[in-house]
């Protein structure tokens, strides 16, 4: 199977950080990666993921620069490839904080398993709710989520909002294909 041929997956920050940990879903994951990338399918996550997974290894758990920089250059034999969270992607993830009230940072991850049209395979129970069957939930992994803010209203309440994300969803898909 060619890579076009088998849909992207797209692997978020519970996943890495369950694999840098060594929890243990570590194996599963790892397997889950393995096998879609044998099979010529793309492993790919928003380009923020490795500062999150920084951020969750300094301040959760208090890990050294040189026990952090170990855990990226282990975790880049994952071969993710890293998605730029370009205008488009931004505001599609706004849309989906809208529908779920995920953080802006969960959203990013379901928004673009929407526009690639692929399957999300995450360790956060909430996340993977909200991408319902996208998602290929890692079962007790390190969910790396925020509490949904109190501000989070719904883009309905402007007019041009339904036309403006299906142009916008029309275009991310146009430019994945092209």
């Amino acid at each position: 199977m060619t890579r076009s041929a088998l849909s992207a997956l797209i692997v978020d920050a519970s996943v890495v950080l369950a694999i840098s940990l060594q929890e243990p879903t570590s194996k599963r994951a790892e397997s889950i990666l393995r096998e879609h990338s044998r099979a010529g399918g793309a492993l790919l996550a928003p380009a923020f993921l490795w500062l999150e997974v920084v951020n969750v290894l300094v301040r959760r758990y208090r890990q050294s620069s040189e026990v952090v920089l170990e855990s990226i250059v282990d975790l880049e034999t994952l071969g993710l490839e890293s998605v730029e969270l370009d205008r488009p992607q931004l505001l599609l993830t706004i849309d989906v904080v809208a529908r779920y009230g995920l953080s802006a940072y969960d959203a990013a991850y379901l928004a673009l398993a929407e526009s690639a049209d692929a399957q999300l395979l995450t360790a956060d129970r909430r996340l993977a709710a909200a991408a319902g069957a996208r998602a290929v939930p890692l079962d007790g992994g390190h969910a790396v989520h925020e509490e949904a803010p109190a501000y989070v209203t719904s883009l309905t309440t402007w007019p041009g909002a339904a036309a403006y994300l299906k142009e916008l969803r029309a275009r991310v898909v146009s430019q994945a294909n092209g």
